[in-house]
């Protein structure tokens, strides 16, 4: 496994980490019927970040790239509309301050730059097979010059 498929493969677990983490979190936050965490959530959550662990690990690297990059956007749209955009007492600017607040908020910005290297990370992969291209381009431009 290269060094880049290992560190989107690292990347996919501490974002499943501080995702779980993150939903007893909320779960702490939000006032009742919505302060529980739903077996569904972690069911759905754990099965995600397991299919991109899995396309890492088995494919090569552009079709994992896309997946990984495909995935950390979905993540990263659904953690932006819902906690920064959408009017609800999920978002942080309308969180009811409490004890666990602070601890919420913090979850949230580290999942969101969890998602952004994610997303990072795809995209390097997805154009891993451009570096060698792009250095035979500029290596013979200096022979030129």
């Amino acid at each position: 496994m290269t060094k880049r498929r290992m560190s989107t493969l690292l990347v996919v677990v501490a974002h499943w980490m501080v995702a779980i983490v993150h939903l007893f979190l909320a779960a702490n936050v939000l006032p009742a019927p919505n302060n529980h965490v739903s077996g569904l959530a972690i069911t759905l959550i754990t099965s995600g970040h397991l299919v991109v662990s899995v396309a890492l690990w088995k494919l090569s690297d552009t079709p994992a790239g896309a997946v990984s990059l495909i995935f950390f956007l979905a993540a990263l749209g659904a953690d932006l509309y819902e906690h920064f955009l959408h009017a609800s007492a999920n978002n942080i600017f309308m969180v009811t301050p409490g004890d666990w607040t602070a601890a919420f908020n913090l979850s949230v910005f580290i999942l969101l730059a969890l998602e952004i290297v994610g997303c990072l990370l795809g995209i390097r992969l997805l154009g891993r097979g451009q570096g060698t291209t792009i250095t035979r381009s500029s290596s013979i431009a200096q022979h030129l010059s």
